[in-house]
């Protein structure tokens, strides 16, 4: 060893030494000549980059050390490497047997959390069920990136179709086969995936696993870097660096400073991807983490500009998913809500070219009635997000006709007899896998959520339209829009039913028993799609409180979510629905359930990404040890989803922005800062920055708005850590009335300029 560790304030520099491998490390006073391999400090020189006059240095004395790009100036980049165990590490079920979940009508999971004082907690919420195990085909993860057309699979422990690093370390397989693998990542948030086999302390063996920006055979082909590492005793022992494929004659062992280089570039083409949209800064580093991380990975999903509902050919990743609905209005939804505005464009313009026809109908197996209102929706949130107009105008025909087919199913709604509790509501499939049933006729009901959705898209879209000069059009769909909810308001009058004494409003107009009843005596009774249209009545955001509390109640009483989270496809599955579950948190943060969204949130994270390397099934059984349903976009979406209405929510039905809405209350724990920049509304693009003095009884926050402000209310919550009231609220230094102490909010009225410098005290 040479050397020692860095000293406080002293800044690590490297000097290559020409002609040589060798390089002078320097901190301060203190020099050191080093070659790779050789130890300094805590670190171990692992390469040298003479084009970049950069030295690699990588801290393996802790399971969980630093990667170093050092070079004269200083550190120029840092990369962090994370891993989490994949089994769990205490015994599930927050105190209760398996059994007494499993009998307990209510969400006995989700009430443990509730009844604690405070915000549910993330460690908490993550013991309280095993981490997802086994997915379906053992496809635990994949690898790729947006120019190829190949996503090289990845099996639990880090074996993939071309590459085992047991061949390097067979004591891997042992620790594979128990279940004991550890799983990561490498830069915080990058698809750099890392697994690590631990045998002992200070003993572990490890890979790092990445798909550089590069292809082979005309774009047919994915290269991968993995390097595996040998650690004992806190000591690098052994480092072999793989390209693609192990090597043979003619091919020699691959040199590290490639891998390197390739990594670095990794970090700058991905940032850049990122560069345009929303930046946060939280206390929970894993939970920004994880949604970069999901951003990317739906990136990496797609295949030059085309859509993927999956990454593996049998595993959703086939061509006849492509036209998925759902993947079209999640993806375009995220990248929305995060400010990648141009890369939702994109999406749009592929879409709406290649899947959806003339008559506006889609290249897909069959229609989600109630996704079509969406998508109206989500071009709208396109074109108030600051998107080109020019791209509406240019697919105006085909979204004319995709909007044409839903005035055409709501004018035959309109010919029921008026007292028809489904009069005016629109009837079609609210699943496309209505088509792989005997009886499809069977799902052409008036779900509420077919009419809900059409509602919002009809509104908000018109809205555009009138902007853009098509006056009449978006006139006529403005009106349509508002016959429509009251239309729905007498349906529900007409619907609701009584659960003991409790009201039920079902998914379907009319139905005469509830959910619970029906879907328990058939099991494919047209209410078994009620986890669909629940979570799009939700997230069409028309709902009034009272409505989404009676609909969140219902189905916790009646095995319907676990854990908070809502399940799917039918009566007491417990399979949770992670690709639908965004529309449930939706409606949660919209009307102020925050406790409940920070539960769901914590929820999702832990049990429907996988640990580590946060790859997002479908669905997950979480209470029978069964596979999970393979990776799709949506359910890999939910946590970006989640994080941006947190922390930035724009109310769909009145014109008021909140920020910090649903942060949890220890993020304001004394000295704590959350910030977010460059956020994207309809209203322009806004940010803040929120000091915790609590210690000191007062709260500090910052807000940037666009010139001249925005033309919406703006509300600010601030939730202090101990609930302490809200007793004095200061903006720009003059004393400020408009605040809500029970709320915990201050109240900007519209159009006040910015920026705005706001404390509160306690």
């Amino acid at each position: 060893m040479l050397g020692g560790p860095a000293r406080a304030g002293e800044p690590l520099k490297a000097i290559l030494i020409e002609g040589t491998a060798r390089v002078e490390l320097i901190e301060g006073s203190r020099r050191a000549t080093v070659a790779p391999g050789e130890r300094y400090g805590r670190y171990t020189v692992m390469a040298v980059l003479p084009d970049e006059r950069t030295a690699i240095l990588e801290d393996f004395t802790t399971r969980d050390g630093k990667i170093l790009f050092v070079g004269e100036r200083g550190v120029s980049l840092e990369l962090s490497k994370t891993s989490e165990p994949t089994f769990a590490t205490q015994p599930p079920y927050l105190g209760h047997t398996l059994a007494e979940v499993k009998a307990s009508g209510r969400d006995l999971l989700a009430e443990t959390l509730l009844r604690r004082p405070g915000d549910p907690r993330y460690t908490d919420v993550a013991a309280a069920l095993p981490p997802i195990t086994r997915v379906r085909a053992n496809v635990y993860s994949f690898l790729g990136t947006p120019d190829s057309r190949d996503k090289v699979w990845v099996n639990y422990g880090g074996r993939t179709s071309n590459f085992d690093p047991a061949v390097y370390q067979p004591s891997i397989r042992a620790v594979r086969d128990a279940g004991k693998v550890w799983d990561g990542l490498v830069g915080g948030y990058l698809p750099a995936l890392r697994f690590v086999y631990p045998e002992g302390e200070g003993t572990w063996t490890e890979m790092v696993a990445y798909a550089p920006f590069r292809t082979l055979a005309d774009e047919r082909v994915q290269p991968v870097w993995y390097r595996v590492a040998r650690v004992e005793g806190g000591e690098l022992r052994w480092a072999r660096h793989v390209d693609t494929y192990l090597p043979y004659p003619p091919r020699g062992d691959a040199a590290a400073a490639p891998f390197y280089a390739d990594l670095a570039q990794l970090k700058q083409t991905w940032d850049a991807a990122l560069a345009p949209g929303m930046r946060i800064e939280v206390p929970d580093a894993h939970l920004a983490n994880l949604a970069r991380f999901s951003l990317l990975r739906t990136m990496a999903t797609r295949v030059q500009g085309f859509p993927k509902y999956g990454a593996v050919e049998t595993n959703y990743g086939g061509a006849e998913h492509d036209g998925f609905p759902d993947t079209f209005t999640v993806e375009v939804a995220a990248f929305l809500e995060w400010g990648l505005v141009d890369r939702a464009g994109a999406i749009i313009d592929n879409y709406f070219s290649k899947f959806v026809r003339d008559d506006g109908s889609i290249v897909y197996r069959g229609p989600e009635t109630g996704q079509f209102g969406r998508m109206l929706t989500v071009l709208a949130q396109y074109a108030n997000a600051g998107g080109d107009p020019e791209l509406l105008r240019r697919q105006r025909a085909r979204i004319d006709a995709l909007t044409r087919v839903l005035l055409a199913m709501r004018e035959q709604a309109r010919r029921l007899p008026a007292a028809d509790p489904a009069y005016g509501l629109i009837s079609g499939w609210s699943e496309a896998d209505s088509v792989l049933d005997l009886d499809p006729q069977r799902y052409f009901q008036p779900y509420f959520s077919n009419t809900t959705e059409a509602a919002r898209g009809f509104r908000d879209l018109g809205r555009v339209w009138q902007r853009l000069g098509f006056t009449e059009w978006g006139t006529k769909l403005v009106g349509e829009a508002a016959a429509m909810r009251r239309d729905l308001e007498t349906a529900y009058g007409r619907s609701t039913l009584d659960d003991g004494g409790m009201p039920v409003l079902p998914a379907i107009a009319g139905v005469e028993q509830p959910f619970h009843v029906a879907v328990a005596r058939d099991r494919l009774d047209p209410q078994h799609r009620s986890y669909r249209t629940y979570m799009e009545m939700m997230y069409s955001g028309s709902l009034m409180r009272e409505q989404v509390a009676a609909i969140v109640d219902y189905r916790a009483r009646h095995h319907d979510t676990l854990l908070g989270m809502p399940t799917a496809y039918g009566y007491e599955t417990g399979e949770v629905a992670g690709f639908l579950s965004y529309g449930h948190g939706y409606g949660l943060i919209q009307h102020d359930f925050i406790r409940e969204a920070l539960l769901l949130t914590y929820s999702v994270a832990a049990h429907q990404y996988t640990r580590g390397t946060w790859l997002a099934p479908e669905t997950r059984q979480v209470i029978a040890d069964d596979e999970a349903a393979p990776y799709c976009t949506p359910a890999q979406l939910v946590v970006p989803l989640f994080t941006k209405w947190l922390l930035v929510f724009e109310d769909p039905e009145r014109e008021t922005l909140w920020l910090a809405k649903g942060a949890p209350r220890e993020w304001l724990a004394d000295g704590r800062r959350v910030a977010v920049s460059n956020a994207a509304t309809r209203w322009g693009r806004v940010g803040f920055t929120i000091d915790s003095r609590a210690a000191r009884r007062f709260i500090d926050a910052r807000v940037t708005l666009p010139e001249g402000g925005i033309a919406a209310e703006l509300k600010l919550r601030l939730r202090a850590v101990d609930q302490a009231p809200m007793k004095s609220v200061t903006v720009n230094g003059r004393r400020w009335t408009a605040f809500d102490a029970a709320g915990e909010s201050v109240t900007i009225p519209a159009n006040t300029a910015g920026p705005l410098m706001i404390v509160a005290r306690y």
